[in-house]
C-alpha cells in the first residue's frame, strides 16, 4: 500500500515479515551454538556433560582427549563455567580440531537441571558473544521499524492485549519459573520473551516498552564488555598452570529455600491485586477494560529497577578489576541480609605485632625498636635473637625477676592471639602480643556491612555458617577464599592472591582488593533503596494507569493502562543506575578508632622503605601517581543537580508529583504541568541556596587552607596540606599547624599543642623514636594533622591524609547521620493531616456528582483537581524563602549557614554549651593582675610592681614583635611589657643575655642568665610550684603566698611565679639543682579578659528561656570566676568531667537542668551531655573548635563552630560557622531562628487557612448543585495568587515590631500551637464565606461560567483582603497583594488568557459581587481574629 505517496508494506505482509523474522531468530536462539573464544597461545571451548553425576569422569575423558593432540600443551575442564582451557603450542591448532576432539569426548546433560545449569554458565572472557543481546537488541530495531510503519499506516494488525499479556506472563513468578524450565534458563527465556514482547508491541503500533528493553539491554552490553575487560587484564595472572584452571563443579542447593525478597513479595501482591480487580470489574466494564485494569497493576518498575542496578554494579566493579562470574546475582542483591567473613581466608599467613606491654621499670622507646627489628627478622613461629635480645616463648627459660604473668595477660585482653617474651639475657623486658596479619582493608567490609544495616558473622568454618544462616532464612554474602563456601553462599566473593588459583565456583573474584568487596557489600544497601523506591513508583504507576482505564477515552485501555507502568519503568531504570553510579568505597574514617598499621611503632627507617621516601623526599613523578590513586577516593562536592534532587526528597514531592500524574490520567496535562512547575521551582530555589552556602564555606576553608613545607625531588616547596601524599617528606617549625598525620624522622626540642586532637592543655613532647601506645596522646613518635607545634623543629613523613587522618576520621563521622531537624517533622505532620483531607473532600465532590447523575469520568476529573487543589504545594517553598532569608541576614553577622534548614532548629534551642575561650573571652592571654607578695594591682600597674614584671621580661625569650613568640604567657608578658614601656633593662642597667634554658613542660620553668652593670643576674619565670620550691622561703612567708597564689587562682588567673638572685659565676641551666636560693619577685596574673558584650548577650538569652552551660577544660575555680562575672552573681553550680563521670544516666539527667559550669570537660564528656539533654527532650546548640569536637558538635540539634579558630573537622560537623566567634553572633542565629517561627506561623496561616476554605467553598457548591464551582486550573490559579508570592512575602519579613527581645519568645510551640490552628480556622471560614456567597449571588443574577468567575474573583480577594490585614505594615507584603490582584484582573478581563483559566470577562456588577462579598467577609474575619 501507499501512504502520501510512499509505498509502505500492506499489514499482512507485516505479519508475515514479523513471524518469519521472529521465526528465524529464535532458531538462531534456540540451536545449539558452542562457545569457543580464542587469545594467544590458548582457547576457551564451551564443553558438555561437566554439570551432573559423572562429571568427573567426563572431564578426564574430555582433557585426555584434547591433550592427544600434537599442539595441545595441556588442557584443564573448568566445572564452574563449564569450559576447557586449552593452551597451545605456536603455531596453534585449527580451533575446529580442538572443538571435534571436544565433541567427541563430551556427553550431553542427562536431566534438563544440567542443561539449564550449562546454558546459564559464563566465561568472563565470552564478553557480548555469551549473552542475548545481540540478537535481542535486533529483534528490538524491527519492533521499532515495524511500529513505526503501523503507526504511519494507521493500522495495527495485533491488538495491545497481546502485548499486555506477555508483558503480564513476563512478570508473573510462577508462569517464568516454567517459561525458564522450557527454555532452558532464565537468560535464553528472558530473551526470547523479550523478542516477543518487542514484535507484540511493533504490531500493535506500540514503542514505550521496546525503547525501554533496548536502554535495559544497552546497559547489559555495556556489563558485559566492561567484563570481558577485566578478564583480559588478569588472564596471564590468573592462568598460570593446569592447576589454576582445573575445578570441578560443586554443588550449590541451599538447605532450606530461598525467602522471598520484598520485590517477588510485591509482586505478587500487585498481581493478585491486579487480577482481582480485572476480574470483578468484567461483568460491569467489559472484558477489554477489566484486562486493561488488571494489566495496570504489573510490577514491571520493580523488576526493571532491579535488573539496572545490576547492570550498572557489574560494570562499576568490572572498571575496578573484578572478575563477574556469575552476572544475574547481581541483580539479586536487594535480597541479601548477612555477611559472613571467612576470618582465617581474609589473612595474608603471617605474624603481626599486635601489642607490647613492658614491664616494670623497662625502657618503652627501646624495647619498641629492639621488638620491631627482631620481629621483622623472626621464624614463622616469631622466634628470633640478636646477642642479648631475644624474642620467643617464655617457657623453659631460666628468667630473672617477673615472669610477665600481668603483662602476658594484658596483651591477650588488648586482642592478641598469643604472647611470647621479649628479653635481654635472662630478664624479660615486656610481652609482645601477636595476630594473625589480615589482608589491607578487612576492616572495611565490616564499616560497609554497618552502613548497609547488615550483621556480620565472622568465622573460621564459613560454609557450615553460611549453611546455618540459610536454615534460618537467611540469604547470604559470604566473603573468603574456600571453593565449598563461596559455591553455596547467595553471593560469593572469591579472594585470591597472586599465584594462588582462584577459588572457582564465586560469583565474583575480587583478588585482594577488598575494597570492591566492600563496595559490593555496600551494593546491597543501595539496591534495597532502590527497590523501595521501585515499589513506590510502581504503586503511583498503577493507581495513575487504572484511573486512566476507568476514566475512558477514545484510545485503547491497554495502551492508556501499560503506558503509566511503562513511563514508571523508565524512571525507575534511571534511578537505579544513578544510586549505582553513585557508589563509593568506605573509608577507613568511617568508623574506625585507629590505623590499621602501627606507624607509631615501627623504625623511621622502616617507615621511610614502606612508604618510598628517601632523603629527597618523593620525586614529582611519584606524587603525581599517588595524587591519581587518592583521586578515584575522593568524594566531590554538592552539584546543582544532586541538590535539586535532595531538595525533592520532602514529604509533600510524592504528594505533588501523584497528583500532577492523575491530573493527566484524567486528561488534564496543562493541571499537571503546572503542578510540576511549582514543585520544581520550590526544589531549584533550595537547591541553589544549599550549593551556594558549600561555595562560601569551601571559600572560607580554602582562605583557612593549611600550607606545608615539603621535599620534593631533593628541593623544598610549599603545597597546601591538599596537595599532600602518603610519602612526602614535610618540616615542621615552631608555630606551624601539622598538615597531616605524619611519622617523625627527626626532631630537635620538639614539643606540640595536640589540645584540638586530645583535650591535652599542655603542650607534650616528641621525638623519632618508636613507642609502643595504644592511645593517640601517647605516640611520641606522631604528629597529627590540625596539631599545632609549640617550640623546637622536625621532619616527618606523611603516613596519612584526608579522611584517613585521625582528625579526619571525626570530619567522616560528622558527615554521617546527622540529626532529623523539626522542618521534616513539620512537614510529615502537614501531609499526613492534609492528605485525609484531600481524599475526603475529593470523595465528596466525585459522591455529590454521581448522586446528581454527573458522568464518572467528569465527577472522577472534578475529584482528582480538588485534591490536588488542597495540598498545600506552596509550603516547601514558603519554608526555602524563609530559611534562605535568615540564612542572608545571618550572613551579615558573619554567621554563615551551611545547611539552610538548620534555621528553624536555631529557633528551637534551649539549651546552649559552649566553651568559655574566645565566645565569652577575647581568645587571647593578658596580664591582668600583679602581685608582689604584699600589694597587689590591676594592670593599672603602680611603680612599685612594676619590677615583678621587668624580672618577667628578662625571663622570657626575646623577639622584636610579640605575637611571634611561641608560648601563649610568654606573648602575653612581653605584650603587657612593651604596653607599660618596660624592658629588661628596667631595675638591671646594662642587661644583656648570657644564657637561657627555654620553657619545657618537664621542666616547668624559663630561666636565664643575664649580664649588668653590678655582675651576672640569675632571672626565672615558671609555674609557682615550680619557682616557690626553689626561693628561700620562711614557712609563715611561704604560708602567705601560697594563700595569695590560690586567691589569684580563684579569680580565673593562670598564675605564674618570677623570682631572681645574683650569681658570681655562670652555672649550668640544664642542671635543676643549680636553680636554688632565689629570691621571690612576685605573681603574675594572667586571664583571658571576658567580653564587654558577653554579660548582657547571656542575660538576653536566661530571658528568652535558654539554659546557658558553659564547658572549659580549665580549673573549676577558673570556670566558676567567670561564669559569676558574666551572670552577675555567685549563686551556680560547678561540677567537674571528674564528677560527671560518677554518675549514671538518670543521674546526669537530674543534674543538668542545674549546671552552670563543667569544668576540666573532655570530648567524650561533651558528647554524653548532648546526649542527656536530647534524651531530657531538650533542643541542643553545641559550639566547638576541636576535631575532637566534631561528634557532639554533628550530636546536637545545631552544630556550631567557631570560624577563626575551628579545625576543618569542626567546620565540617557544623550546620552554623560563626567566623567571629562571637557570642552576640550566635545569639543572632538564635534570633532569626525563632524570628523565622513567628512569619512561619503567618504563612502557615495564609497556605492552610486558605486551602481549606477553598476546599469548604467547593464540597459545599458541588454538594448544591453537582458539580465543583471551579475548575482545576482555576483552583491553582487561586493558590499561586494567594499562596505562593503573598506567603512568599510574609515569610521573608519579621513580625510586626520585632526586636531581638520579641523574636527571642517566639519559637515552635509558641508560634505553632493554638494561635496557629486558632489563625487557620478564622482564615478558611473568612475565605469559604466570601467564595460562597458571591457564587450564590453571581448564580442568582448569571450563568454557571460566570458565577464560577465571580467566585474565583472573590475567593483570590477575601484571601489577598486577609494577607494585607496580617502584613499591612510589611511594604513587600502589601507589593504582593496588590500585584497578585492586579495578575487576577488581567487574567480574568483578557481574552484568550480568560478562556484558557475557564473564565469569562466580568462587567461592574460581577466586580461588584465578587469584591463587596470578600470586603465584608475580610472585615468579618478581622474583627474575629482580633477577639
Amino acid at each position: 500500500m501507499r501512504v502520501l505517496g510512499l509505498p509502505l508494506p500492506d499489514p499482512l505482509s507485516l505479519v508475515g515479515t514479523a513471524v518469519g523474522t521472529a521465526q528465524g531468530v529464535a532458531s538462531l536462539v534456540t540451536t545449539p551454538r558452542r562457545y569457543v573464544r580464542t587469545s594467544p597461545g590458548r582457547l576457551f571451548v564451551e564443553v558438555h556433560g561437566v554439570q551432573g553425576s559423572g562429571r568427573g569422569k567426563v572431564a578426564r575423558r574430555v582433557e585426555e582427549t584434547v591433550e592427544s593432540h600434537p599442539r595441545v600443551l595441556w588442557a584443564r575442564v573448568n566445572g564452574p563455567t563449564s569450559r576447557l582451557v586449552v593452551t597451545v603450542a605456536d603455531p596453534p591448532p585449527d580451533p575446529k580440531e580442538i572443538v571435534a576432539l571436544v565433541r567427541q569426548a563430551e556427553s550431553m546433560p542427562v536431566s534438563i537441571e544440567d542443561e539449564v545449569a550449562e546454558e546459564e554458565s559464563h566465561h568472563p572472557a565470552e564478553g557480548v558473544k555469551g549473552t542475548q543481546v545481540v540478537p535481542t537488541l535486533a529483534v528490538d530495531a524491527l519492533g521499532l521499524f515495524i511500529s513505526a510503519i503501523t503507526r504511519i499506516g494507521r493500522w495495527a494488525p495485533l491488538p495491545p492485549e497481546v502485548a499486555g499479556v506477555l508483558t503480564a506472563i513476563d512478570h508473573h513468578p510462577a508462569l517464568k519459573e516454567r517459561i525458564n524450565r522450557r527454555a532452558h534458563g532464565p537468560t535464553r527465556a528472558g530473551s526470547r520473551m523479550a523478542m516477543a514482547g518487542a514484535l507484540a508491541q511493533g504490531l500493535a503500533a506500540g514503542n514505550e516498552g521496546i525503547l525501554l528493553d533496548v536502554v535495559s539491554r544497552a546497559g547489559e552490553w555495556q556489563e558485559a564488555h566492561a567484563v570481558e575487560r577485566a578478564w583480559s587484564a588478569v588472564e596471564e595472572r590468573v592462568v598460570t598452570s593446569p592447576e589454576s584452571v582445573a575445578a570441578k563443579t560443586r554443588p550449590t542447593e541451599r538447605p532450606a529455600p530461598a525467602p522471598a525478597s520484598e520485590a517477588d513479595r510485591y509482586a505478587h501482591r500487585a498481581l493478585a491485586t491486579g487480577a482481582l480487580a480485572g476480574l470483578s470489574s468484567a461483568p460491569f466494564m467489559g472484558p477489554r477494560r477489566a484486562l486493561a485494569l488488571g494489566l495496570a497493576t504489573l510490577p514491571k518498575p520493580v523488576e526493571v529497577g532491579r535488573s539496572a542496578f545490576g547492570s550498572a554494579l557489574g560494570t562499576t566493579i568490572a572498571r575496578r578489576g573484578a572478575i563477574v562470574m556469575e552476572r544475574s546475582v547481581l541483580r539479586r542483591m536487594d535480597a541479601i541480609d548477612a555477611v559472613v567473613l571467612d576470618t582465617p581466608g581474609l589473612r595474608t599467613g603471617a605474624l603481626s605485632l599486635s601489642a607490647l606491654v613492658p614491664v616494670k621499670g623497662a625502657d618503652k622507646k627501646a624495647i619498641a625498636e629492639v621488638a620491631w627489628r627482631l620481629f621483622s627478622s623472626a621464624d614463622p613461629d616469631g622466634v628470633a635473637e640478636d646477642g642479648e635480645w631475644w624474642l620467643g616463648p617464655t617457657e623453659g627459660r631460666d628468667l630473672e625477676g617477673p615472669h610477665g604473668g600481668k603483662e602476658s595477660a594484658k596483651a591477650l585482653r588488648q586482642g592478641a592471639s598469643r604472647v611470647v617474651g621479649l628479653g635481654r639475657g635472662r630478664r624479660l623486658q615486656a610481652v609482645a602480643g601477636l595476630n594473625p596479619e589480615s589482608l589491607p582493608d578487612t576492616d572495611l567490609l565490616t564499616v560497609a556491612a554497618r552502613r548497609s544495616g547488615l550483621p556480620v558473622y565472622e568465622t573460621e568454618d564459613p560454609r557450615g555458617t553460611v549453611h546455618e544462616l540459610q536454615e534460618r532464612g537467611h540469604r547470604v554474602l559470604c566473603v573468603s577464599d574456600s571453593r565449598r563456601a563461596l559455591s553455596v553462599a547467595d553471593c560469593g566473593v572469591g579472594v585470591f592472591a597472586d599465584g594462588e588459583r582462584p577459588p572457582w565456583g564465586a560469583h565474583v573474584l575480587v583478588g585482594t582488593d577488598l575494597l570492591t568487596a566492600a563496595v559490593l557489600i555496600e551494593a546491597v544497601g543501595a539496591m534495597r533503596t532502590v527497590t523501595t523506591h521501585s515499589i513506590r513508583i510502581a504503586q503511583a504507576a498503577s493507581a495513575v494507569g487504572m484511573i486512566s482505564v476507568l476514566r475512558g477515552g477514545v484510545s485503547n485501555p491497554t495502551t492508556r493502562a501499560l503506558r503509566p507502568v511503562n513511563a514508571g519503568a523508565a524512571i525507575a531504570l534511571f534511578n537505579a543506575r544513578r544510586h549505582a553510579m553513585r557508589l563509593r568505597e568506605p573509608s577507613c574514617a568511617a568508623g574506625l578508632s585507629t590505623a590499621t598499621v602501627p606507624w607509631h611503632t615501627m623504625p623511621a627507617t622502616v617507615v621511610r622503605e614502606r612508604l618510598g621516601s628517601g632523603e629527597r623526599g618523593l620525586t614529582d613523578e611519584e606524587v603525581e601517581r599517588r595524587a591519581a590513586a587518592r583521586s578515584t577516593r575522593r568524594v566531590g562536592g554538592t552539584t546543582l543537580g544532586s541538590a535539586f534532587i535532595a531538595e525533592l526528597a520532602n514529604p509533600l514531592t510524592p504528594v505533588m508529583a501523584g497528583g500532577a500524574a492523575v491530573a493527566a490520567a484524567v486528561g488534564s496535562p496543562v493541571d499537571a504541568a503546572l503542578v510540576v512547575a511549582v514543585v520544581g521551582l520550590s526544589a531549584l530555589i533550595g537547591s541553589v541556596q544549599q550549593v551556594r552556602a558549600e561555595r562560601e564555606l569551601a571559600e572560607l576553608l580554602s582562605r583557612s587552607a593549611v600550607s606545608a613545607r615539603v621535599v620534593r625531588s631533593g628541593t623544598e616547596r610549599v603545597v597546601t596540606a591538599d596537595d599532600l601524599v602518603p610519602g612526602d617528606l614535610v618540616m615542621v617549625d615552631a608555630g606551624d599547624v601539622v598538615p597531616a598525620d605524619c611519622r617523625l624522622v627527626e626532631s630537635t626540642g620538639l614539643e606540640l599543642d595536640e589540645s584540638s586532637l586530645t583535650g591535652e592543655s599542655l603542650p607534650v613532647a616528641k621525638d623519632a623514636a618508636p613507642v609502643v601506645a595504644s592511645e593517640v596522646a601517647d605516640r611520641s613518635s606522631m604528629v597529627y594533622e590540625g596539631t599545632t607545634v609549640a617550640t623546637g623543629q622536625g621532619r616527618a613523613v606523611v603516613v596519612a591524609v584526608g579522611n584517613d587522618t585521625e582528625a579526619g576520621r571525626s570530619m567522616t563521622i560528622a558527615r554521617e547521620g546527622a540529626p532529623t531537624t523539626g522542618v521534616e517533622a513539620r512537614l510529615t505532620e502537614l501531609t499526613e493531616k492534609s492528605l485525609p483531607l484531600a481524599a475526603g473532600s475529593a470523595a465528596a465532590v466525585a459522591g455529590a456528582g454521581l448522586l446528581r447523575g454527573i458522568p464518572l469520568r467528569e465527577s472522577l476529573s472534578a475529584a482528582v483537581n480538588l485534591a490536588i487543589a488542597s495540598v498545600p504545594e506552596g509550603l516547601p517553598f514558603m519554608v526555602n524563602a524563609a530559611q534562605l532569608a535568615a540564612a542572608r541576614r545571618l550572613a551579615e553577622h558573619r554567621a554563615l549557614v551551611r545547611n539552610p534548614r538548620s534555621i528553624e532548629a536555631l529557633g528551637r534551642v534551649d539549651v546552649l554549651c559552649f566553651d568559655k575561650t574566645g565566645t565569652l573571652t577575647e581568645g587571647r592571654l593578658t596580664v591582668s593582675e600583679v602581685d608582689d607578695g604584699r600589694l597587689r594591682s590591676t594592670m593599672d600597674v603602680p611603680r612599685d610592681l612594676r619590677p615583678v614584671l621587668a624580672s618577667a621580661l628578662r625571663a622570657t625569650p626575646h623577639a622584636e614583635e610579640p605575637g611571634t613568640l611561641p608560648h601563649a604567657t610568654d606573648r602575653a608578658v612581653a605584650e603587657a611589657g612593651a604596653r607599660l614601656g618596660l624592658t629588661t633593662a628596667t631595675g638591671a642597667p646594662g642587661w644583656e643575655e648570657v644564657s637561657t634554658a627555654p620553657f619545657e613542660s618537664s621542666r616547668g620553668l624559663h630561666a636565664t642568665i643575664g649580664r649588668t652593670g653590678d655582675g651576672l643576674l640569675l632571672s626565672v619565670k615558671g609555674a609557682p610550684e615550680e619557682v616557690l620550691s626553689r626561693c628561700d622561703l620562711g614557712g609563715k612567708a611561704r604560708k602567705r603566698l601560697a594563700s595569695r597564689l590560690r586567691a589569684l587562682a580563684a579569680t580565673g588567673h593562670r598564675v605564674l611565679a618570677v623570682a631572681e638572685r645574683p650569681l658570681k659565676d655562670v652555672i649550668d641551666l640544664r642542671d635543676p639543682d643549680s636553680v636554688r636560693g632565689l629570691e621571690f619577685r612576685g605573681f603574675l596574673g594572667i586571664a583571658d579578659p571576658v567580653r564587654d558584650s558577653a554579660a548582657p548577650a547571656a542575660a538576653r538569652l536566661r530571658s528568652a528561656g535558654v539554659q546557658i552551660v558553659m564547658l572549659t577544660g580549665d580549673h573549676p575555680a577558673t570556670g566558676e570566676a567567670i561564669a559569676a562575672e558574666i551572670s552577675g552573681h555567685d549563686d551556680l553550680t560547678v561540677v567537674t568531667g571528674a564528677d560527671l563521670d560518677e554518675l549514671d544516666e538518670d543521674g546526669l539527667r537530674e543534674l543538668l537542668p542545674n549546671v552552670d559550669v563543667i569544668a576540666r570537660c573532655t570530648p567524650a564528656h561533651k558528647v554524653r551531655i548532648v546526649e542527656a539533654y536530647r534524651a531530657l527532650g531538650k533542643t541542643v546548640a553545641m559550639t566547638g573548635d576541636g576535631a575532637n569536637d566534631a561528634p557532639a558538635i554533628r550530636l546536637a540539634d545545631v552544630g556550631i563552630a567557631l570560624g577563626e579558630r575551628g579545625t576543618p573537622a569542626a567546620r565540617a560537623a557544623a550546620d552554623l560557622v560563626v567566623t567571629d566567634d562571637r557570642l552576640e553572633t550566635i545569639i543572632a542565629a538564635l534570633v532569626e531562628g525563632r524570628a523565622m517561627w513567628a512569619s512561619v506561623r503567618s504563612a502557615l496561616g495564609v497556605l492552610l487557612g486558605g486551602n481549606l476554605g477553598e476546599i469548604a467553598f467547593t464540597v459545599l457548591g458541588a454538594t448544591v448543585s453537582g458539580r465543583s464551582p471551579l475548575g482545576a486550573r482555576q483552583l491553582l490559579l487561586v493558590n499561586m495568587l494567594t499562596d505562593l508570592v503573598p506567603s512568599m512575602a510574609i515569610a521573608l519579613r519579621r513580625p510586626d515590631g520585632a526586636s531581638a527581645e520579641t523574636s527571642l519568645v517566639e519559637g515552635p510551640e509558641s508560634s505553632l500551637g493554638t494561635p496557629l490552628y486558632r489563625e487557620i480556622g478564622v482564615r478558611a471560614a473568612t475565605t469559604a464565606a466570601g467564595a460562597t456567597t458571591a457564587w450564590a449571588l453571581a448564580r442568582i443574577t448569571g450563568r454557571r461560567q460566570r458565577a464560577g468567575t465571580v467566585a474565583l474573583a472573590a475567593l483570590v480577594a477575601t484571601q489577598l483582603g486577609q494577607t494585607l490585614v496580617t502584613g499591612r505594615r510589611n511594604p513587600s507584603v502589601v507589593a504582593s497583594g496588590v500585584g497578585s490582584a492586579a495578575v487576577l484582573a488581567a487574567v480574568i478581563q483578557t481574552p484568550g488568557l480568560s478562556q484558557f483559566f475557564g473564565c469569562t470577562p466580568l462587567g461592574p456588577l460581577g466586580w461588584g459581587i465578587a469584591l463587596s462579598s470578600a470586603t465584608a467577609a475580610t472585615a468579618a474575619g478581622a474583627f474575629a481574629g482580633m477577639r
